[in-house]
This record gives C-alpha cells, sequence and structure tokens, in this order.
C-alpha cells in the first residue's frame, strides 16, 4: 500500500487544494532528485531553461518517439521550485479540482494558483522555445506575488491608504522613458549632477508625490510588481524578460514578451487592448545617475498618468572578470515620474 494511501492530509482551506501528503512529497523529492543527476543547476533558471530545451529538441528529433511522460515531470518540478524560490510564501500543495490531481504551486493567501507540471506538458504538444522556462518562472511569479491585492470598492468611503515606498538614501532622478510628462521631465532637470553610481535627487519620494497618483490599486500591483522583477534579477534572470500584468477587478493576467528593451512597447499595447482596470509593464532599463542596470515598472489605471518606478541592481560577476561577486540590489526603489496612461 503507498504512502498517499496511510496518509492523512490536512483539512483543505481553499476548495480544490490541499496540502501534500508525505507520499506526494517524497514523489516530488523523486523527481527532483532525477533531475539533479544531470549535474544540471536546478537553481539557475537559465540552467534550467536550456535543460528543458535540450531535453525537448532531442525528443523532437525522434519522430514518432513517445514522449518521456516522468522526465517532463521532473522538469515541471524544478521549474516550479524555481516559481517558489522568486514568491515568498508560495508553496507546493494538491490541486483536486481538475480532472485529474496534479501538483500546483499556490500563493500564500490561496487566491491564485500555477501548475508547473501540467504547463509544461502542454508545451511537449505545442513547442518549447530556448527561453520558454524563463519567461515562463517571470510569468507564474508575478502572478502569485500580486495575488491578494486590496480591491477598490465602488462608492466606499474609506479610500485604501496609499503604499509609500522605502527610501533608506536619496533616490535615483527619472529614467529615459517614452511618454514622459512634463512633470517627470522638469524634476528630471531639476536633479543635480551626481558623482558616476551615486543616485541624483528626485522630486519623488513616494507615489503620493506624484503630481496625480494612481489609485492605491494601481500602485500597490505596481510596486508588487517591481519587487518581483528584482527578485528575478537577483535570482539569476539578468537581463529581465518584459513582462505585463493586468487585473480586472477580480483577476490577474501575466504575459511575457522575451526579446530585448523594444519589447516594452509590445507589452504596453497588450495591456491597452486589455480593457483592464489597471495595468503594469516591467522592463530592464537604465536609471539616471546610477551606472548600473535596473528593472523599471511603470503601472496606471485608465485615462490617467501612469507611475513608473524602478530599482536598479549589480549583475553577477562570474570569475574570470575580476573577484567574483553575487547579484546584488543598489540602492533603494525610486520613484521616477509619470507617463502617458496605459490603459
Amino acid at each position: 500500500m503507498s504512502d498517499d494511501r496511510l496518509s492523512t492530509a490536512p483539512a483543505a482551506t481553499v476548495p480544490g487544494l490541499r496540502p501534500l501528503t508525505a507520499g506526494e512529497e517524497a514523489n516530488l523529492d523523486a523527481l527532483r532528485a532525477h533531475v539533479r543527476a544531470s549535474r544540471s543547476d536546478v537553481a539557475d533558471v537559465s540552467a534550467v531553461a536550456r535543460l528543458v530545451h535540450d531535453t525537448y529538441a532531442g525528443w523532437a528529433a525522434q519522430p514518432g518517439a513517445v514522449v518521456p511522460e516522468g522526465v517532463v515531470a521532473a522538469l515541471g518540478t524544478v521549474v516550479g521550485d524555481l516559481v517558489v524560490a522568486r514568491t515568498p510564501g508560495a508553496h507546493w500543495v494538491l490541486r483536486t479540482a481538475g480532472p485529474v490531481p496534479t501538483p500546483a504551486v499556490v500563493s500564500p493567501d490561496g487566491e491564485a494558483a500555477v501548475l508547473p507540471l501540467d504547463d509544461i506538458r502542454a508545451r511537449w504538444d505545442i513547442g518549447v522555445t530556448p527561453d520558454w522556462a524563463v519567461g515562463y518562472v517571470t510569468a507564474a511569479a508575478a502572478h502569485l506575488a500580486v495575488a491578494g491585492l486590496p480591491e477598490e470598492v465602488p462608492g466606499a468611503t474609506t479610500p485604501t491608504p496609499a503604499f509609500d515606498v522605502p527610501q533608506p538614501r536619496p533616490p535615483a532622478a527619472g529614467a529615459a522613458l517614452p511618454r514622459r510628462t512634463a512633470a517627470a521631465q522638469d524634476a528630471r532637470s531639476d536633479a543635480g549632477g551626481a558623482p558616476s553610481g551615486a543616485p541624483a535627487s528626485s522630486a519623488y519620494r513616494t507615489p503620493g508625490d506624484l503630481p496625480q497618483p494612481p489609485s492605491p490599486t494601481a500602485q500597490d500591483l505596481g510596486l508588487r510588481a517591481l519587487e518581483h522583477a528584482l527578485d528575478a534579477v537577483l535570482g539569476g534572470e539578468s537581463p529581465l524578460v518584459t513582462f505585463a500584468m493586468t487585473h480586472d477587478g477580480r483577476h490577474r493576467v501575466v504575459q511575457s514578451f522575451p526579446g530585448g528593451p523594444e519589447t516594452a512597447e509590445q507589452a504596453r499595447a497588450w495591456v491597452r487592448d486589455s480593457g483592464a482596470v489597471c495595468g503594469v509593464v516591467g522592463w530592464e532599463g537604465r536609471l539616471d545617475g546610477v551606472d548600473a542596470p535596473a528593472v523599471l515598472i511603470e503601472a496606471s489605471d485608465p485615462g490617467r498618468p501612469s507611475m513608473v518606478v524602478g530599482h536598479a541592481y549589480l549583475p553577477e560577476r562570474p570569475h574570470g572578470d575580476g573577484r567574483a561577486r553575487g547579484p546584488r540590489g543598489v540602492g533603494g526603489p525610486v520613484v521616477v515620474g509619470q507617463g502617458q496612461p496605459l490603459l
């Protein structure tokens, strides 16, 4: 008799989801061990993405070959582990609501879930690109990170308090962004020069300082997306894969746009066509006065100027390029300025 039949799972707190039994945890551990035997770095999203693509390409090169279900499930497990590592509080559960029970990664509040094993299996039917796993981890982590955002209730008399950005040091001035408002450009011009690598001063310390602050929901969505983006690049996804996120009042949808900085315009077009109540675009760029790359987030409500925030970081420096160092953030989050509405 299997461990699953002998184990009793705790009562589920969310319909359709329940904690894993001891036997189910052991099954996932066995799948992880299978991938580790390949000597791939399962904590490095780029290494896992290469392994996923190479495995798919090897299978696709054999016409008529049977899908290696166990191998695909093992790869889906380590991809799910990367999502868990990027999303504080996220954890594995068993989804029982579908036709077949399947492991899932759920947000801390249980509001959102992703199905890494099912999702990677679906790619075996439609194709796996070299950067699919990178984009998937980015989108899945962003989806789980923003679950449980406060909702704006029409007619409510008590507004949700705005989320203030902590500022441990003077923030940098604005990045060079398309469609900047005059107020944002003036703030950039007024900020004095600064030594290379040292942030210049900014007119905006919190989103509430902006000339036309977005709603609390848009602020929270944007700032959570900024935290997720920084976690992604510090976790090995450097440069950041451009992504977009929409919120329709109940559900959040995330879409990745692999490629260079030019994909930010594709992401904006996707948000603009969504009809959502607020939207976010995230990409990699630069902050003025900081000699380092940065993750940048633009968030807005329909018909209202967007809020642009950013956080600089130093990528990993491997051996052979001087003294090795791991990736790390530079300074704190920065309120860059405002742009035209995304929606």
